[in-house]
């Protein structure tokens, strides 16, 4: 996984400076430690509040005690031992996911930070900020003990007061140490003596107008049009296709004649951004018995720029995703963007945001993934990644104000959505409330249609609903190389069939969008290969098996209990209890493959069997039917007999539930239920199942095998 270190590590160095002084004290110990503001990477502070404190605040440093000022960057002096009895202060902080930690007793502390930091970096912060700040920081030394350990000595007469002082000083001219470092693609290059000043390198010979521009995090520019700086910049944006390739696949307008449209539009202007909100990866056979590679290669091929990851597009865990995602890199498809996803030591998974060049004019496209994925997909996929931390609220409006000094226009292309049905509750319309500066979010994940978008706060929210019904466009009007405004509509997938039923393919004079034979082609091999395996017929159902969105998650369905049946008989259990998001087609009635039992159930979720007591089932149907009749991805599916009331208040709508043999569920008698691994896990919410006692097949080979066996085939 690749690190973006960057500008983590130019704020990871200021902090250690500041830090370490933080609690350190040996007149007045403190019970409380007053609150250090250390600001985000360029963000700005206000100059009078730097005057205050600079007007107000005692001196960091008892300087009538000092005799001599510092060198520029003052060489590690040897460290003394903490005298006994003193004040101790340990601490943490978390920036973006890096953690620093210090402990700190009068006169040293001792600094850990992520190993990645060079100590060139570590040296060119130091040389940075002993010059400007001689007065304030005379007597602090520092010695890099080893890779990301460090030991800062200062004075031990520096007071909790000093230390803040001394923070909300550097806060004034911090800002321009790290636009100067931010502003190269390696670390700068100083060489640190004690008796003479910095020696800087021989200016490089300007090369800016030959090479793209290099931005925080490494993230180096993208130039997609070199023009007059007056034009119109179309934003075409797709999310929740769900593997929805072929035309006509629920309603789907099809990859191929999409293809020929973006076509058609860079045959006029090169001023086009291709974006896709996520969920875009898995949910058809085309899709998953690839996983996720042939969806992929597509984006490439129909010149996609950006995709956010979706929670779907974990399904097939998250090593698969980033090498998905490395393999778009390799193939020139379109950047995997995610700025809130961390591993296990805190790195950034996915490089967090793009910068793309229209004639001069930056498209900052930053990308977010919603912190539901942890339980809309599976937990095991998502095992060691954090999707969102209190750092990201902390300086979430630092990185948009950053993202407007590197660049003109903010774009996030987020996998949020509009409703609020997860754990985490965070929505796209509550990060736009929250948030200044944002000029367009293109969303996915609610399967929002928003015709001409929605406005919030200011920023334009556009969604094109799901499975390519619709593809969105959003024209941005730039004068002189400022935004002056967008017009958002959707294109429905109908009128892209049938560009004779389109008032604007006929303005354009569009009477015909043919299939792009080279997406054509593609598909066929991938059909070609998947025809043998999923063209077997294994049962022949004599009625049509409702398995309808609207349907499986308001109540329950022939096909729904068919299901819990299948699984129940499979494992022995007592009965099943499944999410009604995991059905996600029908079966007409007669010969049923393969395919239509995939498509039914694509997530290769396994049987699971856990130990639950008859309370425990009473809150997991009561959290299932808790939004009912709205629909609702957790509503429990099961081979129970259940008998709700709607209109009573939710927590309190079961009324009676027989277990599949008729007798009453008793409360505190033991069970065993079964269910998907997905919901085992804590999926869709559901937290109540108790130990897992036993792990099978995937669902759909039980499921394939349970209607061969009551529907022959022959």
């Amino acid at each position: 996984m690749k690190h973006f270190t960057k500008p983590l590590s130019v704020v990871l160095l200021a902090m250690m400076l500041v830090l370490s002084l933080a609690g350190c004290q040996t007149s007045e110990p403190v019970d409380t430690v007053p609150e250090i503001v250390v600001p985000a990477p360029a963000a700005e502070t206000d100059a009078p509040a730097a005057e205050t404190v600079a007007d107000t605040s005692a001196p960091a440093v008892d300087t009538a005690a000092q005799t001599a000022a510092p060198e520029p960057a003052p060489a590690a002096q040897p460290v003394t031992e903490a005298a006994p009895q003193v004040v101790r202060q340990t601490g943490s902080l978390s920036f973006f996911g890096y953690t620093l930690t210090y402990d700190a007793v009068p006169g040293r502390a001792d600094v850990s930070y992520p190993a990645f930091i060079t100590d060139e970096e570590v040296d060119a912060f130091f040389a940075f900020a002993f010059p400007r700040h001689s007065d304030l920081l005379s007597g602090v030394y520092y010695e890099i003990t080893g890779p990301g350990q460090m030991v800062i000595t200062f004075p031990e007469n520096v007071t909790v007061a000093d230390a803040t002082a001394v923070v909300n000083v550097l806060a004034v001219d911090l800002q321009d140490f790290i636009q100067q470092y931010l502003a190269t693609d390696s670390p700068v290059e100083v060489v640190v003596t004690q008796d003479e000043p910095v020696v800087e390198a021989p200016a490089a010979e300007d090369v800016s107008a030959e090479q793209p521009e290099v931005f925080p995090f490494g993230v180096t520019e993208i130039v997609k049009a070199d023009g007059d700086d007056t034009f119109s910049l179309y934003v075409v944006h797709t999310n929740d296709v769900h593997g929805r390739i072929v035309e006509g696949e629920d309603g789907s307008a099809g990859y191929a004649k999409l293809s020929t449209l973006l076509k058609m539009g860079r045959s006029v202007t090169d001023n086009i951004l291709v974006l896709d909100a996520g969920d875009v990866l898995h949910g058809t056979n085309l899709a998953n018995v690839f996983e996720g590679e042939s969806v992929g290669v597509l984006l490439s091929m129909l010149g996609y720029d950006a995709v956010a990851p979706g929670n779907h597009d974990f399904n097939y865990g998250s090593d698969r995703l980033v090498e998905l995602a490395g393999l778009s890199e390799q193939i020139g498809g379109p950047k995997v963007l995610a700025a809130n996803i961390l591993d296990g030591n805190g790195n950034l998974v996915f490089q967090p945001y793009q910068v793309y060049d229209y004639n001069g004019f930056d498209v900052v496209v930053i990308g977010l993934s919603t912190p539901d994925t942890k339980t809309k997909s599976h937990p095991r996929n998502t095992e060691g990644l954090t999707f969102w931390d209190d750092s990201y609220v902390q300086y979430a409006q630092s990185a948009i104000d950053l993202a407007h000094e590197i660049g003109d226009y903010v774009i996030v292309l987020g996998h949020i959505g509009l409703d609020a049905d997860g754990s985490s509750g965070i929505t796209s319309d509550w990060i736009c409330s929250n948030l200044n500066g944002i000029d367009l979010f293109v969303d996915g994940h609610s399967h929002t249609v928003l015709e001409n978008g929605m406005e919030v706060n200011g920023t334009l929210i556009v969604s094109t609903g799901q499975y390519l019904n619709n593809v969105g466009l959003v024209e941005i009007s730039v004068v002189d190389g400022v935004a002056q405004g967008e017009n958002a509509m959707l294109i429905p997938a109908s009128e892209i069939i049938d560009p004779s039923t389109s008032a604007l393919a006929k303005s354009l004079g569009i009477t015909y969008v043919a299939d792009d034979p080279q997406v054509t082609a593609y598909i066929d091999q991938l059909n070609a290969d998947l025809e043998a395996r999923f063209s077997q017929v294994v049962a022949n159902v004599p009625v049509d098996l409702d398995g309808e969105r609207a349907h499986v998650r308001t109540r329950v369905t022939n096909m729904s209990r068919l299901i819990c049946e299948a699984m129940t008989a499979e494992t022995g259990a007592d009965f099943t209890i499944i999410n009604g998001g995991g059905i996600r087609a029908s079966i007409a009635a007669g010969p049923v493959t393969l395919g239509d039992i995939n498509n039914v159930l694509p997530f290769t979720n396994t049987v699971t069997v856990c130990e639950i007591t008859g309370a425990q089932v009473l809150e997991a149907l009561e959290y299932g039917y808790s939004m009912a009749p709205e629909s609702n991805a957790a509503f429990s599916q099961s081979d129970l007999r259940v008998v709700y009331s709607r209109f009573a208040e939710p927590g309190e709508r079961i009324r009676r539930v027989l277990l599949p043999d008729g007798t009453p569920l008793e409360a505190d008698a033991t069970y065993t239920v079964a269910t998907n691994d997905f919901m085992a896990a804590g999926g869709d919410g559901y937290t109540m199942f108790g130990r897992v006692v036993q792990e099978g097949r995937q669902l759909n080979e039980v499921f394939a095998d349970y209607l061969a066996r009551i529907y022959p085939a022959n």
